[in-house]
């Protein structure tokens, strides 16, 4: 009895100290981060607020619809130098090209990789008619996903 017991204690032992600390990825650790656009009055430079129809992601798959707001965080593509995106307003519809530069950094075994965006100053809207006025970039680092990236004036 006294043999099984130790056993038992060694097999437990040996399980708890064989985990490494990077074997568990905790909850709300580092993720990669998006890209924070504000919204932005043309005509006084203030943040306003919007009420977009939908947001539609080119080759991501994705549609939002019912934004609201001055600020809206959107995912950047890790696999590519440029993200699209169709902003639709009042049954306008522009569209947003962000180019950037996509940097990897390793957290650890469990939690793998994390990207990290430059935004490339060539951003762009395309439009026919057009809502929006102008963008601009604000901070084109993106390892920070609470400062404002790119400003777009309508």
């Amino acid at each position: 009895m006294i043999k099984r017991y130790n056993l038992i204690l060694f097999v437990v032992f040996f399980s708890l100290i064989a985990c490494e600390k990077d074997d568990i990825c905790i909850e709300g650790s580092e993720n990669t981060n998006r890209i924070n656009i504000t919204f932005i009055d043309y005509s006084n430079k203030q943040p306003k607020s919007i009420d977009l129809n939908s947001i539609r992601g080119i080759g991501i798959d994705s549609i939002i619809e019912g934004i609201s707001g001055t600020n809206l965080k959107l995912p950047l593509k890790v696999n590519s130098s440029k993200t699209k995106y169709l902003l639709e307003y009042n049954q306008d519809i522009d569209t947003l090209v962000i180019f950037h530069k996509t940097i990897h950094y390793y957290l650890n075994r469990s939690c793998g990789y994390i990207s990290n965006f430059i935004v490339k100053p060539d951003t762009e809207i395309s439009k026919d008619y057009g809502w929006i006025k102008e963008i601009s970039i604000e901070n084109d680092s993106i390892f920070n996903e609470e400062k404002t990236n790119i400003l777009i004036h309508f």
